[in-house]
């Protein structure tokens, strides 16, 4: 699937196993993550969709959808079986604010939709306010769910390092699912 959302700058579509190299070079994991070979290895087990988005032929930002959901209990609790919205990235920063993130999100909302769920949700790090921003914006709604997003990554020295980032749960009910 490649999709050009209307009045979108980029073209949308699934990672492949060829894109790796290409997103490294311009969009760089941080540390020793190798984030975007872990996030191909997921899609590939049917766990993830990781989206890419393109601006010619020079990847310019990514996105998943877990369709397990949100890994914190406190969301699963309230929100099971709801898909959840991933990893939003736009590089170089200078890119951000012209419409490549939103046209990520609505590819994510329109795989969700097509999967025949009819909610997507995502979190968002409370110190994160103009992606919140955006998302309030589109259409998502605050649920009051908070909890900690949890991550580890290694540094460019091999130190695996623990977050736990304060964070809110949004939702979007989406139209037409199957």
């Amino acid at each position: 699937m490649t999709t050009t959302p209307p009045d979108s700058p980029v073209r949308i579509r699934p990672c492949r196993a060829a894109d790796l190299d290409v997103l490294e070079r311009h969009m760089p994991s941080p540390g020793r993550t190798r984030r975007h070979a872990a996030r191909f290895d997921r899609q590939e087990q049917g766990l993830t969709a990781f989206l890419t988005a393109w601006a010619d032929d020079v990847p310019v930002g990514t996105a998943q959808i877990l369709w397990q959901g949100c890994a914190a209990p406190e969301v699963q609790a309230r929100f099971p079986g709801c898909p959840e919205l991933n990893g939003l990235g736009i590089w170089p920063p200078e890119l951000r604010s012209r419409g490549i993130g939103t046209a990520l999100i609505r590819a994510a909302e329109e795989q969700v939709r097509a999967a025949g769920h009819t909610l997507i949700g995502l979190g968002v790090d409370d110190d994160n306010h103009r992606a919140a921003a955006l998302y309030l914006r589109i259409g998502y709604r605050d649920t009051g769910c908070r909890y900690l997003d949890r991550y580890a990554y290694l540094d460019d020295d091999g130190v695996r390092h623990e977050v736990a980032d304060p964070a809110r749960f949004l939702v979007k009910e989406l139209d037409g699912g199957a």
